[in-house]
């Protein structure tokens, strides 16, 4: 089926062509126009062209600085990102040589940790070792110093007899009312003869 324009020209070429009321053959009437009848004509065609020699010239003047105010704007656009980048890998660069560096510096600390925990299980070993005798020196300490303290008296006491200046039982009941004195000690002759 056609449509209404198909239709419509179809119905054009299938009408019979007009009768003329003039023969076929008779030719017809030879009236020509003066010369500048076409002349205007040519100037609007002319002005025409010039139009768009102007429009395309106009055209490709902003379209040339169209592209060099783009070329300019890319060349920013790529220098800006150059130098991104460029920030990113001296950052990135930094950042690996300070992880490198904190790593090493974590390396260092274990091993001074180890270290550290061996001298501290080492002096816990050895507080445990000598714990025992630490703890009978503790309980013994106020009898054996009391012992030591008797017998510094007996020893007085006997360097005293043997000097001839006391007897054995006047010694003991001196050394029980008076500490023992050193300086005194210092001052006694052993068989009369002085140091």
């Amino acid at each position: 089926e056609m449509g209404p324009i198909q239709g419509s020209v179809k119905g054009v070429f299938a009408q019979q062509e007009p009768e003329f009321v003039v023969s076929a053959d008779q030719a017809p009437d030879a009236v020509f126009s003066g010369k500048g009848h076409r002349k205007g004509e040519s100037k609007n065609i002319v002005s025409i062209l010039t139009m768009i020699v102007e429009d395309l010239n106009d055209e490709v003047k902003n379209g040339m600085k169209g592209e060099e105010s783009a070329q300019l704007d890319y060349e920013a656009q790529m220098h800006a990102a150059q130098q991104l980048h460029d920030e990113l890998v001296n950052k990135k660069l930094s950042l690996e040589a300070a992880i490198a560096k904190r790593t090493e510096e974590r390396t260092d600390e274990m091993e001074d940790k180890e270290q550290n925990e061996k001298s501290l299980q080492d002096e816990v070993e050895y507080r445990k070792s000598i714990t025992p005798d630490c703890d009978w020196i503790l309980k013994a300490f106020d009898g054996r110093a009391h012992a030591r303290a008797s017998e510094m008296n007996g020893l007085v006491g006997a360097k005293e007899f043997l000097v001839g200046k006391n007897s054995l039982i006047e010694t003991q009941k001196e050394a029980s009312a008076h500490s023992f004195d050193d300086s005194t000690l210092a001052k006694v002759r052993f068989l009369g003869l002085h140091r």
